[in-house]
Formats: C-alpha cells, structure tokens, sequence
C-alpha cells in the first residue's frame, strides 16, 4: 500500500513539474518557429531573425538580453600584437547607436550539430564612450587614455554561430560554446579626446592620424576587435538562447 502511494505520488509530483515547465516557457509571440525538416530552414531562420529585430532593439527582460538601442557595454579589451599596430586597448563606458538595425542577409545552418552561420548587414553604427591605449603604431610609441567617438557605416559581418545541448527544467535549450566573427566596412571616422596629451596642436595630430589612416588602422586591428566583438555576443546570445526552450524555436516534425 505504501509503496503504491508512493508512486502516486511520484507520478503526480512529476506532472506537476512538466505542468509548471510548461507554463513558464510558452512561446513569445515574436518567436517565428521553423520546423527542423523545412526544406527551406535557412530562409526561415532568416525571416525569424529579422522578424524579431525590433523587439530585440528594445530588449527582451524575459530573455536577459538589454537593449541593442542603445547598446551599453562596460568594457571592452582587445590586444593585437602583430603588424605596424601592436597595441593594448580597454574600451570601457561604450554606448553604441546603430546596432540593432541588423538585416539577415543570408543563413546557413546545420541544426544537428547546432550550427548556423549567418551573413549581417548593418548601415550604420556609432560609438563613444572612454579609452586606454598603450602599444607602438608604426613603431612609435602611444600611450593614451581620454574619450573616443567612431562611426562606422556599411558594415558586413560574417558571423559563425557554434551550439551545444544544455538541459534545465526538464528542457533542451541550445547553448552557445563559441562564436565567430569577421566584418568588413566601407568608411570609418574617429575622434579622440585624449586625456595625456592634452596640447590642441597634438591632440588635433592625432585626430588627423586616425581618420587619413582609418582602414589601414581597421585592417591591422580586425583580427583582435573580431575576437572582443565574438566574445561579447556569445555572451549575449547564450543568455537568449538558454532561456527560449529548443522546442519553441525549433518544431519537430
């Protein structure tokens, strides 16, 4: 008698579990689902991407994802060591405009081995916030900190998206073990406000530097803001993605 109590009990305890698993993952209305064996998954995945651009722009709490407009990030380092830029640089305090009016271009995903890979298109993007710089460019010596300003427009990135399985709550959800990034860009300016050497004559100097050489200076640095930017989305990225259960993203057939 006991023990068929007990498995009452364990039965009911267990519908209870699945029951409130249940109620607190229900899919957002901004979730477009693709069916795994779409013939046409890319495109879907695509179309749900952009889809939910504007609710990502504002932020999804629900998710733990901020804001992409503005996105505001505390810090970002990034050290290149090779070429005529050999720099250590802390970005920190960054407000970044522009962000979240990604396009999806173009996605390539293999969902059994939780990879999709994605082509973005970004008009337009424009940051400031505080610097520290230390390094040699073009083997003179640099050693700055102040506030920056940049805009970058008609930005390409090339992203690869690497999942792993988690399980929680009696759910599958997708993790992110790594992310991958390139980017390409047609202009770039900036402006410095350099904190060290504050005479008008060499802060203008370096202003004019920056800007005459700004793809040269992009070519050098991609490498190592490529490796910060991947490092910083994963981050953003697995928190989405670890609290949207796989089933409601991703239908079975």
């Amino acid at each position: 008698m006991q023990s068929t109590t007990a498995v009452r009990c364990l039965l009911a305890w267990s519908l209870m579990v699945v029951t409130v698993s249940a109620a607190l993952y229900e899919r957002p209305s901004y979730i477009h689902p693709c069916r795994r064996n779409d013939p046409e998954i890319n495109k879907c995945i695509r179309n749900s991407l952009n889809f939910v651009r504007p609710y990502v722009a504002r932020g999804l709490p629900e998710l733990k994802t901020p804001p992409l407009e503005p996105l505001r990030i505390e810090e970002l380092a990034m050290e290149n060591n090779a070429g005529a830029v050999r720099i250590k640089a802390l970005f920190t305090d960054i407000v970044a405009l522009g962000a979240g009016n990604y396009t999806i271009k173009e996605v390539r995903s293999d969902l059994k081995k939780l990879r999709i890979d994605m082509s973005i298109g970004i008009p337009r993007v424009e940051t400031r916030g505080k610097y520290e710089v230390i390094g040699n460019v073009l083997l003179l010596p640099v050693r700055s900190n102040g506030e920056f300003w940049t805009e970058f427009s008609d930005i390409t990135a090339i992203a690869k998206i690497y999942g792993k399985p988690v399980e929680r709550d009696g759910e599958s959800f997708m993790g992110i073990e790594k992310i991958t990034v390139d980017f390409t860009m047609k202009n770039a300016r900036f402006k410095v406000k350099d904190h060290v050497n504050t005479q008008n004559v060499l802060g203008e100097a370096i202003n004019q530097f920056l800007n005459q050489n700004a793809n040269e200076l992009i070519q050098e640095m991609r490498p190592a803001a490529s490796q910060s930017i991947g490092k910083l989305f994963r981050k953003f990225l697995n928190e989405a993605f670890t609290n949207l259960p796989t089933r409601l993203w991703l239908l079975e057939d």
